[in-house]
């Protein structure tokens, strides 16, 4: 390693530890359970059918799964619920197809249909049955409406939506929108506001990224009581790793590229290893050179590789590690002898307590 990152107290050390506080974006943080159960209540009715909206639905679900590492997995503890989803039922076509239990991926997606026979749109219904799951679960719930928002039995979603808010006051509910339906729109936005939660278009969520954004907005808070010891967290914040063109080793053909990639891998393998209770989420970047998808994917590959070098060196379980790929980003301030295109290339850490 260089002797100005060995020695933080010669001149030059100095000066590129605060320049490292400079681009450290993501900074340590505990973060709590500020909601503890997450309940996704699903469309599948008639108007899912129409236009693959069905497919975007799972679409959306996988990236739901890809930015649930809001301190890694076991976080949340989450379940499923349908409504519309079989022919015949009519106005009561509503069913629990996961029970809401600690957050298995797998287990998740096995639960969603691939193949349905859609119903009509049994909105009112679909609440009616999500409010009576949250009701058995231990802890505050926040239900996730995910669909078209049509109301096809003659009910007011918004009257109902009261009804629950009122014999269960610490429940809160999300909609997101898929379709642009009016009467859809107005209703999810209605269920939102009384629900005390937000509305949101699936549209605006293109990414793992999006999801993990949004949880940590809504679902998470920080910690009062919680807190590593501050002679373990570095007081100058985290570097990012970065990245040669097109590579996603950790070791560059620059040494003082190498050498600050070590110094930053070190510390963060070393926090985690002495504070056993705290996890860490990866995010990938990318400059944008390529199409969305080759970005997306090399950002994540980046993420993957920093994960298995932390895992292999440190002896860190997988299970504390999660990864969100946010593919392209714009460059953070670089410090001398490194380019704005090269901090566009980088893999940063957030660490948290669960």
């Amino acid at each position: 390693m260089a002797p100005f990152l060995r020695d933080r107290f010669h001149p030059i050390g100095m000066v590129f530890t605060a320049l490292i506080l400079l681009f450290s974006v993501v900074a340590y943080a505990d973060d709590c359970k500020r909601v503890k159960n997450i309940l996704v209540l699903f469309d599948a009715s008639g108007y899912m059918k129409e236009k693959d909206r069905y497919q975007q639905l799972l679409t959306q679900m996988g990236l739901f799964e890809k930015g649930m590492p809001v301190t890694a997995d076991g976080f949340f503890n989450v379940g499923l619920r349908h409504y519309g989803l079989k022919v015949g039922m009519g106005c009561e076509n509503t069913e629990s197809i996961l029970a809401i239990q600690p957050w298995d991926p797998e287990r998740f997606f096995n639960a969603f249909p691939r193949t349905v026979s859609y119903g009509v749109s049994s909105l009112s219904a679909g609440l009616r049955g999500a409010a009576d799951d949250a009701s058995q679960a231990e802890g505050k719930t926040a239900i996730l409406v995910i669909g078209g928002g049509i109301e096809s039995c003659k009910a007011e979603p918004g009257r109902i939506a009261e009804q629950i808010m009122r014999n269960n006051p610490d429940l809160e509910i999300y909609t997101f929108q898929i379709g642009q339906a009016q009467e859809g729109s107005f209703f999810m936005r209605q269920i939102a506001e009384v629900g005390k939660g937000t509305y949101v278009r699936v549209e605006e969520f293109n990414s793992p990224a999006s999801w993990y954004g949004w949880m940590k907005k809504n679902l998470v808070m920080p910690c009062a009581s919680n807190v590593v010891p501050p002679s373990a967290t570095p007081t100058f914040g985290f570097a990012p790793v970065t990245f040669d063109l097109n590579s996603v080793s950790v070791t560059s053909k620059d040494p003082a590229a190498s050498a600050a990639n070590q110094a930053a891998l070190q510390t963060v393998g070393q926090l985690l290893k002495t504070n056993p209770q705290s996890r860490l989420v990866l995010h990938g970047y990318s400059n944008g050179q390529g199409s969305p998808e080759v970005n997306l994917k090399l950002s994540r590959k980046r993420a993957e590789t920093v994960a298995k070098f932390i895992i292999s060196r440190y002896g860190i379980a997988s299970s504390r590690i999660g990864i969100v790929a946010h593919g392209a980003a714009q460059a953070t301030m670089p410090p001398p002898g490194f380019s704005g295109d090269r901090m566009s290339r980088r893999v940063e850490f957030e660490i948290s307590q669960q």
